[in-house]
């Protein structure tokens, strides 16, 4: 008969089987918990704020929903289908509290897709050394981005690279939601909107990377936003192709004839067409035919800027001053304060005397400064205005024009869109990236293409809190979250000691 002590000498290694195998399986269960959390299709978000600022504005979760259902079928192949990447360049304290913020907002949207029943939306962090070959593969596939860039939002072979700007107002308040909302929208959507240039007349070229008569750049931005570019030659074809989504007429140095014009007129007034002209002084371009149907104008004249606060340090002029109502065109000019810049441009003016009918509508959006003058005679030196023969300030060098159709059945809805611009040359390869050019023209091109969806949302104030507290009030609070589950633990042991040895 076996004693007392040999049974229990028998049950410990059981016990101690036991209690190994109960934390191994703890720690599996901690482990696949984990696991399972971080799969946006298990997790989930409560936001308890009274104002609901954590969580997604309606619109923005159904663009996440809409995206979800253009993406590839098979989670397999959905993840990863949006990439975002943000992009970590400096250390600042704003630009750290910017990429905390962003990564919270991103999360967001991860989640959301978990909820819709796809995760293809990645997130991925770059910069100061971290992931150098994901840099090196958005730099060969879409640019590489500037020190300004915070977050690429990339979808096939379409990108949108956000910078500073575009997260913060000038007043400072959050408006991240607003801007990944859009970012989504572009590089997701299914069809390429098709943008025609025109060639012929002497044009900056589609393809031409020449920094003053080339446009390469452009044509890359475009594209990176889901346009098809293409070269038109309105000479060689009976119509504007009917695929057209719009069509640039980016700096003719000589006239359209009476034949292209009537192809431009039939393109906008019969199928409701999108055109951007750019015109810079001293050309005869031939398209008044087209442009008086509008009641734009644009004199022969060359804009003389004698402000100094309003020319760049290379003597550019840089035109700030809008039009008070906001419009969509000159939205990211007005939000981030941005001037167009261009050293020679021309009027471009409104006459409402002409204005055919009530279904015409047209703005003048960027003007100069009020002692600014459209000069005639640009060869006179040194130039001084002639109340006679030039136009006096301020000077309207971008106006757009929008057709309503359905008007007498009493349905307004949109018609043919026109956009005129005194210049050229923010179109250009040189001066693209200055002041607002990029931003200007890239809207005109959403505008043109009603694929701006002017997504509007709110912008946040900062939901950053702070905690002052004295040593004493840190001593409490020790004592209360820390000492005493420390000390509850080591009553336990304690205890669980004391039990084992007797």
């Amino acid at each position: 008969m076996s004693s007392p002590r040999d049974d229990f000498g028998s049950v410990r290694p059981i016990r101690r089987l036991n209690r190994l195998t109960q934390a191994l399986l703890a720690i599996a269960l901690a482990v696949a918990v984990n696991t399972l959390a971080s799969l946006p299709e298990f997790r989930v978000r409560h936001d308890i704020s009274a104002d609901r600022r954590h969580s997604l504005a309606p619109e923005s979760v159904e663009t996440v929903r809409a995206a979800g259902r253009r993406s590839p079928v098979g989670a397999g192949r959905a993840r990863g289908w949006v990439r975002a990447v943000v992009v970590t360049s400096e250390q600042a304290d704003e630009a750290r509290y910017l990429r905390a913020r962003l990564n919270k907002l991103l999360d967001a949207y991860v989640v959301e897709t978990g909820r819709q029943g796809g995760s293809w939306l990645a997130v991925e962090q770059a910069g100061d050394g971290r992931n150098a070959p994901l840099l090196s593969e958005l730099a060969g596939r879409h640019g590489a981005p500037d020190a300004t860039v915070v977050l690429v939002l990339t979808c096939g072979g379409r990108a949108k690279y956000l910078s500073y700007r575009d997260f913060v107002t000038k007043e400072g308040a959050f408006r991240g939601e607003e801007a990944v909302t859009s970012a989504l929208i572009e590089v997701t959507e299914d069809k390429p909107a098709v943008c025609y240039v025109t060639k012929g007349h002497g044009e900056l070229g589609v393809e031409d990377a020449s920094p003053v008569r080339g446009m390469s750049l452009l044509s890359r931005q475009l594209r990176n936003r889901n346009f098809e570019v293409r070269p038109l030659d309105l000479a060689t074809v009976s119509e504007v192709p009917r695929d057209a989504s719009m069509v640039f007429i980016p700096g003719p140095v000589t006239p359209f004839s009476a034949a292209e014009n009537d192809r431009l007129r039939k393109y906008l007034q019969e199928r409701n067409g999108r055109i951007l002209v750019m015109l810079d002084p001293g050309r005869d371009h031939g398209l008044e035919p087209v442009l008086s149907e509008w009641a734009i104008f644009t004199p022969d004249a060359e804009l003389q800027e004698p402000d100094p606060a309003r020319r760049t340090t290379d003597g550019d002029v840089g035109l700030l001053r809008l039009e008070a109502k906001e419009h969509p065109l000159t939205k990211p000019l007005r939000e981030q304060n941005l001037p167009l810049v261009a050293a020679r441009l021309r009027p471009a003016r409104f006459d409402e005397a002409s204005a055919p009918d009530s279904t015409l509508g047209v703005w003048q959006l960027v003007f100069s400064s009020d002692a600014a003058w459209g000069e005639t005679d640009p060869a006179r030196r040194p130039p001084r205005f002639d109340p006679e023969r030039d136009q006096p300030g301020p000077v309207c060098v971008v106006a757009a024009a929008e057709r309503a159709t359905g008007i007498r059945q009493g349905v307004g809805g949109a018609g043919g869109r026109l956009v005129v611009v005194g210049t050229s040359e923010i179109a250009a390869n040189s001066r693209l990236d200055r002041g607002g050019n990029r931003a200007f023209l890239t809207q005109a091109a959403a505008w043109l293409s009603d694929r701006e969806r002017a997504v509007s949302l709110p912008a946040r104030t900062g939901g950053e809190y702070q905690l002052t507290a004295t040593a004493a009030d840190f001593w409490a609070l020790a004592l209360r979250f820390a000492f005493i589950p420390l000390g509850v633990l080591a009553v336990g042991l304690a205890v669980s000691v004391w039990r084992r040895r007797s």
